[in-house]
């Protein structure tokens, strides 16, 4: 039985790193893989990277409209015993409803790995949301608050310039922009450091100052 799974994590959770240690584990046992990610994440061009540095080539750079099912993509994963995806949340709606597909009609394990929001505390994409809807099997990998309060981190929070921020476009990639960075954060660190002028909070705030 194949599925098509979805790990997440906030950021600096280790998935690009649990992608190459799956990779290795089916590669020490002679099995063929293959690697996917979009084009859309141009960090590493055609390679994913970890943040230790260790990066591996991509089997198949994605374009933001390619399907997986043409006769040129399908030749490079039908003999796979895995098919490993990195940064999910760049993906089509698309793309993985043809995912589910290939893990359903042609037997292949999917396992893809990203984020489940935004800085801006929403679902990150169409491709998250349906992955949420189809996904076989779903999985939380753990993350602390970069403010090291000792709390996960479900957050995924955007500085820029050292000041944090719920503004700007869903994609920019840290690293490609010097002045932009991405921190995890728990629910009380984001809600202190990025949401403090949201409406609700201050009007919260404003109730509590009366009350007491």
């Amino acid at each position: 039985m194949a599925n098509l799974i979805f790990k997440y994590s906030a950021m600096n959770g280790g998935k690009t790193i649990n992608i190459l240690q799956t990779a290795h584990n089916y590669e020490e046992n002679n099995f063929k893989i293959t690697i996917i990610k979009s084009k859309i994440d141009t960090k590493g061009k055609d390679s994913i990277i970890s943040r230790n540095g260790e990066a591996r080539k991509v089997d198949i750079l994605l374009r933001e409209n390619e399907s997986l099912l043409t006769e040129g993509n399908y030749k490079k994963y039908y003999t796979s015993k895995v098919i490993l995806v990195d940064e999910v949340e760049m993906l089509s709606e698309s793309q993985i409803e043809e995912l589910w597909t290939i893990a359903h009609l042609i037997k292949i394990p999917v396992i893809t790995y990203g984020l489940k929001s935004n800085f801006t505390g929403n679902i990150f994409s169409p491709a998250v949301a349906k992955l949420f809807a189809v996904a076989d099997d779903i999985s939380e990998i753990g993350s602390s608050c970069l403010c090291l309060c000792g709390k996960k981190a479900i957050f995924n929070s955007r500085r820029v310039n050292g000041v944090f921020t719920d503004q700007g476009e869903t994609v920019v990639i840290d690293g490609s922009t010097s002045d932009v960075e991405y921190v995890p954060l728990c629910g009380d660190c984001y809600l202190k450091y990025v949401k403090i002028k949201d409406k609700h909070v201050k009007k919260l705030t404003d109730l509590v100052n009366k009350v007491l």
